[in-house]
């Protein structure tokens, strides 16, 4: 089926048919690369406690010497035989094994107090960092240091929070609202791309015209995940999934 399936593709571009462009592989397989090539950092260097901390700003400096044209790698092409990239997606990965290594790692800091001070301090380090770089932008499309530093350094405060309420308190009924998303992650990471494209082919622009910055922006991105958590939690009862 994945061979006909291939055989048979065809897209447009520049007014012409083609066939599959394999080079860039989107998002699904950018976190692909991105996997891979930490996992290749962190096996060969785990028997060192502090290697991934080393490996994290030796990518964050590939991703700002990058965004700041100091260093031109080649695109495209270039994620075959050099699957780290700019260092940007690798380096947020790399940040979740250390943060993973605090809270879970065998060190002498066993203690709760010792892992949260630790956790807080990381955070704190990767956002003063993305303040400090954000005159080469804070953007997500081009991947700049800053968006991936700031998305690290809220992500760790929140993990703290979370672990705090589920794990240590052991408080987790009130996050049934998101069990959809855990329980069928690739189903509702794609609902937004199928919303779209259906809104596109029936004209529905409505949430584009009067929700798209400011207070109504943000109030509108909360409806909007609810409705996609509602919505994927109905197509999981329904038996409805979607898995790599």
């Amino acid at each position: 089926m994945i061979l006909g399936v291939f055989a048979i593709f065809r897209r447009t571009t520049h007014g012409a048919a083609a066939w599959i462009d394999f080079s860039y592989p989107e998002i699904l397989g950018l976190i692909g690369f991105a996997y891979f090539s930490v996992a290749l950092l962190y096996v060969s260097t785990r028997r060192w406690l502090w290697a991934p901390v080393a490996w994290f700003v030796a990518l964050t400096t590939l991703c700002t010497l990058s965004t700041a044209h100091l260093l031109h790698l080649p695109r495209h092409y270039l994620l075959y035989y050099w699957p780290l990239g700019a260092g940007d997606s690798s380096s947020v990965v790399m940040a979740g094994i250390v943060t993973s290594i605090i809270f879970l790692g065998k060190h002498r800091w066993q203690k709760l107090h010792q892992r949260m001070w630790m956790a807080l301090g990381f955070a704190v380090v990767t956002l003063a960092a993305a303040w400090m770089l954000a005159p080469l932008g804070i953007s997500k499309i081009r991947a700049t240091p800053t968006w991936c530093l700031a998305s690290v350094g809220a992500s760790v405060l929140c993990f703290m929070l979370l672990y705090w309420i589920c794990d240590v308190m052991g408080i987790t009924r009130w996050a049934f609202f998101a069990k959809p998303a855990g329980e069928n992650t690739l189903l509702t990471y794609l609902l937004p791309d199928i919303y779209a494209y259906l809104t596109a082919f029936v004209g529905f622009t409505y949430l584009d015209r009067y929700f798209q910055a400011g207070a109504s922006g943000v109030l509108g991105a909360v409806v909007f995940t609810f409705a996609i958590l509602a919505v994927s939690a109905a197509l999981t009862r329904m038996q409805i999934r979607l898995q790599l």
